[in-house]
C-alpha cells in the first residue's frame, strides 16, 4: 500500500495563507466593484437626466422655424452638444447638421465651452451616438427624434425606467415633462453600454489580483521560510546528537511558539535518562548478585565430578540444589524489581477488599510457618472500607512481608497480620517478635540488596526494597516499628481509599 505523501508545515502555511489571502482580496475587490457599479449607474443616470435637459435647450421648441429638422443622427447630436452655445446661427448647423461649425471666432461673447478634442472611435462618441432622441408635444405629434429611435413613445413611465425593444435589446429610459413649453423629451441609454463597462471595471480590479498572486505567495513563502527558521536549526541540533547524549535543550533560544515542544522534549530526555541508569543499575546489580550463586554452584558441581565418596558428593548436590534455589529466586526478585520502577506508568488500580487478599496470602503461607511451629494469626476489623489499588502488586507486598516475619522469626515464635481503620483509609501491620531491625539501620533496609551484617538467615536483600516499590506506586507509606510484646519488628502501611 502506498505511502501517503507528506505535506511539509511551511506548505500547510502557504496553502493557508495564500487562500485566505485570495478569499479576503477577492471579497474587498467584489464589495468595491459593487460599490463603484453603484456609484456609476447612478451617475450615468444623472448624466441621462441631464442629457435630456441639454436636448431641450438645444432644440428650443418655442422657435417653429421652418429649419427646423425632424430626425438627426445621434452622433450628430452629440458633436452638437459640445458646440452649439458657440455657434453663431443655429439654423445652419440644424439645416446641415453633418457640417463642422464655421466662424466660431464671430460669435457673441458668452461663455465659453472648450470644444471637444475626443478622437473618433472614444468610448465617450460611442456612448452619444448609442443614445436614442425623441421629443413630443403634448397633444401627442412627434416634434423631433434621433434616427435610430422609432415612431412610437419609447416608454410612457416618466422619471428613469427600462424597457426591451422589439430585438429585446434592453434600454434604459429617462422621461421628463417640461410644462412651460408643453413637451415630453425621452433620452434611451442601452443596456449593452453599461454592461460592457461593468465587464471592464471587473476585469480592471481583478487584473492586479491575477497579476499580484504570484508576487504574494512568493512573498508567503519568504516569510513563512523566515519564520520556521528555528525549527529546522532545532531540528538540525536534535539530528546531530549522538544516541547517549541526553543534554537538555536550551528553551530560551527558541520562539515561545516552539518552547511546549522543547519542555516536552526535556521531559522525555529526562525520563529516558531515568530509564537508561535504572536499567544499567538493575544490570549491575544482576550481574553483582549472580556472580556469587553462580560461583558456588560451580564449584560444588566439581566437587561432585572429582569426588568418588557418596556422602561429600551427596552434600555437595545439595548444596547445589540450594544454590540454585537461591539463584532462582534472585533472578525472580529482580525481575520483580525491574517492573516496578516508580517512573513508569501507574498499574490500573481498582476498587479492592484487602482483608480477603490477606485472606488468601495467610491461607498459602500457612503452612510454611507450621513446619516452623509458629503462630500466623490474621486479624482484622469488620466493615473495612474498600481501598484503591493493583491486586497483584500489594498482593506480592504482604507475600513478601509475611514471608521475611516467617523466615526471620525464630521457630515456635508469633507472628500477627492485623488490618484497622484508621479514619483516612486502612492500616495494614505485619508484626513478628523475632530479632528485628536496629532503629539505626531501618532507614537503609529498604535500600536493593542490603543486609544486616549478623543476620544468619539467607536471602537476597531484594524483599523489602520491592515492597518500598509497590508502596510509592500506591502513594502509600510503609514504615517500621517495633514488633510484637517490644521485640522484632513491625511493618506498617497505609493505604487510602
Amino acid at each position: 500500500m502506498a505511502g501517503r505523501s507528506h505535506i511539509t508545515l511551511s506548505h500547510r502555511l502557504l496553502v493557508a495563507l495564500g487562500v485566505v489571502s485570495f478569499l479576503f482580496w477577492a471579497v474587498m475587490t467584489t464589495l468595491s466593484t459593487r460599490d463603484n457599479i453603484t456609484q456609476v449607474n447612478e451617475l450615468y443616470d444623472v448624466h441621462l437626466a441631464h442629457t435630456a435637459k441639454a436636448f431641450l435647450q438645444m432644440m428650443d421648441p418655442d422657435h417653429n422655424e421652418e429649419f427646423f429638422p425632424t430626425t438627426m443622427s445621434s452622433a450628430a447630436i452629440d458633436r452638437l452638444f459640445n458646440s452649439w452655445p458657440e455657434l453663431p446661427n443655429r439654423a445652419s448647423i440644424f439645416k446641415n447638421p453633418a457640417a463642422p461649425p464655421e466662424n466660431v471666432s464671430s460669435a457673441p461673447p458668452g461663455p465659453k465651452v472648450q470644444p471637444d478634442i475626443r478622437p473618433p472611435g472614444s468610448r465617450k462618441t460611442q456612448y452619444g451616438s448609442s443614445l436614442r432622441y425623441q421629443l413630443w408635444r403634448d397633444d401627442g405629434h412627434l416634434l423631433f427624434r434621433s434616427d435610430n429611435a422609432p415612431l412610437d413613445r419609447m416608454t410612457k413611465t416618466m422619471g428613469y425606467s427600462d424597457n426591451a425593444d422589439e430585438q429585446g435589446k434592453g434600454w434604459r429610459n429617462y422621461h421628463v415633462h417640461d410644462t412651460s413649453h408643453g413637451v415630453k423629451i425621452i433620452v434611451s441609454e442601452p443596456h449593452d453600454f453599461r454592461a460592457k463597462l461593468v465587464r471592464n471595471m471587473v476585469i480592471a480590479a481583478a487584473t492586479p489580483l491575477a497579476l499580484g498572486l504570484p508576487v504574494l505567495f512568493l512573498l508567503l513563502w519568504f516569510s513563512i521560510r523566515k519564520g520556521l527558521h528555528p525549527l529546522a536549526t532545532l531540528s538540525q541540533e536534535i539530528s546531530k546528537r549522538q544516541p547517549n547524549n541526553l543534554t537538555l535543550i536550551d528553551a530560551r533560544s527558541v520562539p515561545d511558539e516552539v518552547q511546549p515542544i522543547v519542555t516536552a522534549l526535556n521531559d522525555l530526555l529526562t525520563r529516558m535518562g531515568q530509564t537508561l541508569d535504572h536499567e544499567r543499575r538493575f544490570t549491575d546489580d544482576a550481574a553483582h548478585q549472580l556472580r556469587t550463586p553462580l560461583a558456588a554452584i560451580q564449584a560444588q558441581l566439581y566437587v561432585a565430578r572429582h569426588t568418588q565418596a557418596e556422602a561429600p558428593r551427596q552434600l555437595a548436590l545439595e548444596q547445589m540444589q540450594h544454590s540454585v534455589e537461591r539463584g532462582i529466586r534472585l533472578v525472580n526478585q529482580l525481575l520483580t524489581l525491574a517492573r516496578l520502577d516508580p517512573k513508569q506508568a501507574r498499574p490500573e488500580f481498582q476498587s479492592l477488599r484487602l482483608e480477603k487478599i490477606a485472606e488468601t496470602i495467610c491461607a498459602e503461607l500457612a503452612p510454611l510457618a507450621l513446619q516452623r511451629e509458629q503462630s500466623l494469626e490474621l486479624v482484622a476489623e469488620p466493615d473495612l472500607p474498600p481501598v484503591s489499588g493493583n491486586a497483584d502488586m500489594l498482593a506480592m507486598l504482604l507475600s513478601n512481608l509475611v514471608d521475611n516475619a516467617i523466615h526471620y522469626t525464630p521457630r515456635g515464635g508469633n507472628i500477627l497480620i492485623d488490618l484497622q481503620a484508621d479514619g483516612s483509609g486502612v492500616q495494614l501491620s505485619v508484626c513478628d517478635d523475632g530479632p528485628g531491625i536496629a532503629p539505626g539501620q531501618r532507614h537503609q533496609v529498604f535500600e536493593r540488596f542490603y543486609r544486616i551484617a549478623e543476620q544468619s538467615q539467607p536471602g537476597t536483600g531484594l524483599g523489602l526494597a520491592i515492597c518500598k516499590r509497590v508502596a510509592d506506586l500506591h502513594h502509600a507509606s510503609l514504615t517500621l516499628a517495633d514488633g510484637l510484646a517490644g521485640r522484632g519488628l513491625c511493618v506498617r502501611l497505609h493505604l487510602t481509599p
